[in-house]
C-alpha cells in the first residue's frame, strides 16, 4: 500500500487530515466517455457530472469514516481517493468493538444520505421544473440534470448495497467483525468473519470472470490480501507465495533461511546500490536473528549515515542495545522512535520489554496496553503482556491474554526465535504456568514441549531441558532447534558425546544454513575442548 500512496498527490488538509488523489483518476475521463458515449454538448457535461459526482460520493464516504474515527478519539493521518474507491488511513485501529462498528458505519450512512438528497433533486425536477419548462432546449437540459439525479442516487445505492457486503475489509466486513467481536472476543470474530466473508469474494470473483470486468478481479485480488490478515497461517502461505514469485529474499525470510535470505539482499543490493536502505535493514534484520549483532549494526549503520531519522533503523539499533544491556540508550532511542512515530506499536513494545527486566510491571502493562491498541493482532504482544499480568498478580489477564496470543498463531507463540529466548530469563514460574495450561489440554503438543524445554534451559535447569527436549523430538523429529537445544543443555551437565550426537543430527533434518553453521560451530568448540583436555 506504501507504494501506491507514492504514487499520489496531497491536494490539501481538512481537520489534520491529508487527502490524497491518485493517478489513477486520470483515468476517469475516458472511463465516462466509454460509459456514456456522449454524442453532444449535453451528453459531455452529464458524462463529467455522473463521474465528479462518484468521486465526490467516495471522499464523502471516506469523511464519514475520517469524523466518525475523531469522534472516538483515533487520529486520522489520510484520506486516499483512486479509480477503485478510497481508504481512509487511520492511526490505528479502535480498541473497542463499539467504536469500531460506529467508524465502519459511518461511510454507508452518508452514501443513504446521499442517495436521498439525489433522489429529493430528481423529484424536484420533475414535479417542479420540467412541467413549466416551455422552451425546448431548457426541457432537454432540465430532463438531462433529472435523469444525472436519478442515475447518482442508484450509485449511492450500489454503493451502499456493496460496502454493506459482509466481506472483510469492506465496511459490511468490519461491521460484522466488531459485531461478532462483542459476542465472541476477537480471535472468534476473527475466524466467523473470514469463514463469512469468503463465499461472498469468491461470487465477486466470479462476476468478475464472467463480466470479464479486469477492475472488480483487481479489487477482488486487494481484498483477499487484506481479508488474509485475520489469519496469520494464511497470510504467511500468500505471503510466501507472493515472495517467491517476486523477492526470493523476502521468501528466505518468511522460511526462516536466515542465511539464504542474507545472500539475495547482499545480491539485490548490489544490483541496486542507489536504493540499498531496505536491503541494508532486511539484511541486517537476519543478521540479529542469526545472533551475528557486529554485521547488524554494521548494515544499520549505513542506513543511519543515509537516513539519521529512519524509525526502522534506530529501533534495531535500540534491540541490539537491549541485547547487550545498555538499557538506558536502547530506552532513548525507543523514546526517540515514538516521537518520530507516536502511533508505531513495536518501541511501545520494545519498551516494555525493558521496563520488564527492571521490575516496572505497571508501567511495562501501560506500554503493552499501548503496543496492542495499535497493533492488535501480534500474538507476542498479547504474550507478553500476560507476564506483566502474572508479576501483578492478575492471573485472570495473564491466562486471558495467553490464549489468544496461542489462537493469534500457536507457531509464533508457543516456540520464540532465538533472539526472543532472553524473556524467559527469570521468568520460570511464568513459563511453567503458560506450558502447563497448554499441556494440561494436549500432553503432546510438541510446540509447547518445545517452547517449554527452551525455558528450562534459559534458567539452567538442563536437566529438566532434556526431557522436555527429548518428548518434542520424538513427536517432531525433523525440527533442527530441538537438537541444537538439547545439545546446548547436554554441553552443560558436560555430557559432551551425547551433545556431539545432537549436533551432528542437525544437518540431517535441515537445509537451512545458519543452523548447520551453528551446529559445526559447536562441534569445532567441542572439539578444541577436548584436544585442550587430552594435552593437559
Amino acid at each position: 500500500m506504501m507504494k501506491i500512496l507514492g504514487w499520489s498527490w496531497s491536494v490539501g488538509r481538512l481537520r489534520g487530515v491529508d487527502i490524497r488523489l491518485h493517478f489513477s483518476l486520470l483515468f476517469s475521463v475516458p472511463i465516462a466517455y466509454y460509459l456514456f458515449k456522449p454524442t453532444d454538448i449535453r451528453g459531455t457535461v452529464e458524462a463529467l457530472l455522473w463521474v465528479g459526482g462518484f468521486l465526490l460520493f467516495i471522499f464523502l464516504h471516506e469523511l464519514g469514516h475520517t469524523f466518525a474515527a475523531q469522534f472516538v478519539g483515533v487520529p486520522v493521518k489520510s484520506v486516499f481517493i483512486w479509480i477503485l474507491g478510497g481508504l481512509t488511513n487511520l492511526a490505528y485501529k479502535p480498541e473497542k468493538p463499539a467504536s469500531n462498528l460506529f467508524v465502519a458505519s459511518a461511510g454507508p450512512l452518508v452514501n443513504m444520505f446521499l442517495a436521498f438528497l439525489c433522489v429529493a433533486a430528481y423529484l424536484l425536477l420533475y414535479l417542479f421544473f420540467i412541467p413549466y419548462s416551455a422552451n425546448p432546449e431548457l426541457f432537454l437540459w432540465v430532463q438531462t440534470f433529472a435523469n444525472l439525479a436519478f442515475s447518482l442516487a442508484f450509485l449511492n445505492v450500489i454503493l451502499v448495497v456493496f460496502n454493506l457486503l459482509p466481506v472483510y475489509p469492506l465496511d459490511g466486513g468490519n461491521i460484522l467483525h466488531a459485531l461478532m467481536e462483542m459476542f465472541f472476543g476477537k480471535s472468534n470474530a476473527d475466524w466467523i468473519t473470514l469463514v463469512v466473508s469468503a463465499p461472498f469474494l469468491f461470487a465477486l470473483i466470479l462476476l468478475g470472470v464472467i463480466t470479464r470486468d479486469y477492475i472488480l478481479l483487481v479489487f477482488c485480488v486487494i481484498i483477499a490480501l487484506a481479508l488474509s490478515s485475520l489469519n496469520r497461517s494464511l497470510l504467511r502461505k500468500i505471503n510466501l507465495g507472493v515472495n517467491y514469485l517476486f523477492k526470493r529474499a523476502g521468501y528466505y525470510y518468511l522460511l526462516g533461511d536466515y542465511e539464504r535470505a542474507v545472500q539475495c539482499f547482499t545480491q539485490e543490493i548490489e544490483n541496486e546500490p542507489t536504493h540499498p536502505i531496505a536491503n541494508y535493514l532486511a539484511r541486517a534484520s537476519c543478521y540479529l536473528l542469526m545472533g551475528q549483532k557486529e554485521r547488524a549494526v554494521a548494515d544499520i549503520e549505513r542506513v543511519l549515515k543515509l537516513e539519521p531519522n529512519h524509525p526502522f533503523a534506530l529501533e534495531l539499533r535500540g534491540e541490539v542495545y537491549v541485547l547487550e544491556k545498555d538499557y538506558d540508550a536502547a530506552m532513548d532511542l525507543f523514546s526517540r522512535v515514538q516521537n518520530i512515530n507516536p502511533h508505531w506499536a513495536v518501541p511501545y513494545f520494545d519498551r516494555a520489554s525493558i521496563l520488564l527486566e527492571r521490575k516496572e510491571y505497571r508501567s511495562a502493562l501501560d506500554e503493552l496496553n499501548k503496543a496492542v491498541s495499535f497493533q492488535g493482532r501480534m500474538p507476542l504482544f498479547y504474550l507478553v503482556r500476560s507476564l506483566a499480568h502474572f508479576r501483578l498478580g492478575d492471573l485472570e489477564s495473564a491466562h486471558q491474554d495467553q490464549d489468544l496470543a496461542v489462537q493469534l498463531s500457536p507457531e509464533e507463540t508457543l516456540v520464540m526465535v532465538d533472539i526472543n529466548l532472553m524473556l524467559y530469563e527469570d521468568n520460570l514460574d511464568w513459563a511453567q504456568d503458560f506450558y502447563s495450561r497448554i499441556l494440561a489440554k494436549n500432553p503432546r503438543d510438541s510446540l509447547a514441549l518445545h517452547g517449554r524445554a527452551d525455558s528450562c534451559r534459559m534458567n539452567n535447569e538442563h536437566e529438566l531441558a532434556v526431557g522436555f527436549y527429548t518428548r518434542a523430538i520424538e513427536l517432531n523429529p525433523r525440527e533442527p532447534r530441538l537438537y541444537l537445544g538439547r545439545g546446548k543443555s547436554y554441553l552443560h551437565l558436560n555430557e559432551s558425546e551425547k551433545a556431539r550426537s545432537d549436533f551432528e543430527k542437525v544437518p540431517t533434518v535441515t537445509d537451512k544454513l545458519h543452523l548447520k553453521r551453528q551446529a559445526d560451530e559447536l562441534i569445532t568448540r567441542l572439539a578444541a575442548a577436548f584436544e585442550a583436555t587430552a594435552s593437559q
